[in-house]
């Protein structure tokens, strides 16, 4: 059998190649963030995102809610919900 050579032309070819099965993983991280999201008003649930991220291969998972932050991590006067630490070990296992 003759040993082959690539050369690689392109580096992000691979990243970009797997993009679509990342971007669907994202989707399922940012489902699960909104099906683990405190419903009191329903404003954080409702705003989960997914944006493409800026190299290729890499999307992000979002919100623009401000107080995002202290639900996920908690504050002195409330314990962490952690909706999007939870639907990354969800989708994760």
């Amino acid at each position: 059998m003759a040993d082959a050579e690539f050369v690689i032309t392109d580096p992000s070819a691979p990243r970009r190649c797997v993009q679509p099965d990342i971007a669907g993983i994202a989707g399922q991280v940012a489902a699960a963030a909104s099906a683990n999201s405190p419903t009191l008003t329903g404003r954080l649930a409702r705003s989960w995102r997914t944006v493409p991220g800026r190299d290729p291969g890499t999307t992000l998972v979002t919100t623009d809610v401000p107080y995002a932050r202290y639900v996920e991590y908690g504050t002195r006067y409330m314990r962490a919900s952690a909706p999007l630490g939870r639907a990354a070990a969800a989708v994760r296992s």
